[in-house]
């Protein structure tokens, strides 16, 4: 089904635009692939543990297989562009820190400071593509040393994703997996009707 689709063009499919961000998880997975040895996953042998839930954390989603649903795409609140790519079956892991957005160079400050406005004229619009178009190269063209910093980890593996049984929700009648219910006097209740009930 995706042999004849590039990884770009996955990644575009699945996000629904292309975006410098988009991009450079694109470039992060590629170098996963290459590093570890990977094909896109099918199951769960390959796992995404991803630190900030921007653009690039959808290349890794449409190009390496890590999905929510899955149990392979495990998200860290640390804010952090840092994605650490494991292979459950060779054991190993790779974290990969994208570098500083200085690295990007005059076209990617000048993309970052048109795009912030919302008041450009027509030149200023011109402008504002070709420095995309100028990022866009540079990001699918550069070697991956000025993109990002990587190294091979050691990382406790995640456990495969489990299915649990469904409880009903005392308050809203609605479905909780059992792990999540929340036992109480009133009965078992969902999280947010806990929440609301404090």
């Amino acid at each position: 089904m995706y042999k004849d689709i590039s990884p770009l063009e996955l990644a575009i499919q699945f996000h629904g635009h292309i975006c410098p961000g988009l991009l450079m998880g694109v470039r992060a997975a590629e170098l996963a692939m290459e590093q570890l040895n990977l094909k896109r996953d099918q199951d769960e042998d390959v796992v995404a543990i991803v630190e900030t839930d921007s653009c690039g954390v959808d290349a890794l989603q449409s190009i390496l297989g890590c999905t929510f649903g899955k149990g392979n795409l495990i998200f860290r609140d640390y804010g952090k562009t840092v994605y650490t790519i494991i292979d459950r079956s060779s054991n190993r892991a790779l974290r990969i820190a994208q570098m500083k957005r200085a690295s990007m160079g005059a076209a990617g400050q000048r993309y970052r400071e048109l795009k912030e406005r919302n008041d450009l004229n027509q030149n200023e619009q011109a402008e504002l593509e070709q420095v995309r178009q100028e990022l866009f190269q540079y990001i699918t063209t550069c070697p991956y040393e000025e993109l990002f910093a990587w190294n091979e980890v050691e990382t406790e593996l995640p456990p495969r994703a489990s299915i649990h049984k469904t409880l009903t929700c005392g308050k809203c009648g609605e479905g909780v997996m059992e792990p999540r219910a929340i036992k109480t006097v009133e009965g078992i209740l969902c999280q947010p009707c806990f929440d609301l009930a404090r």
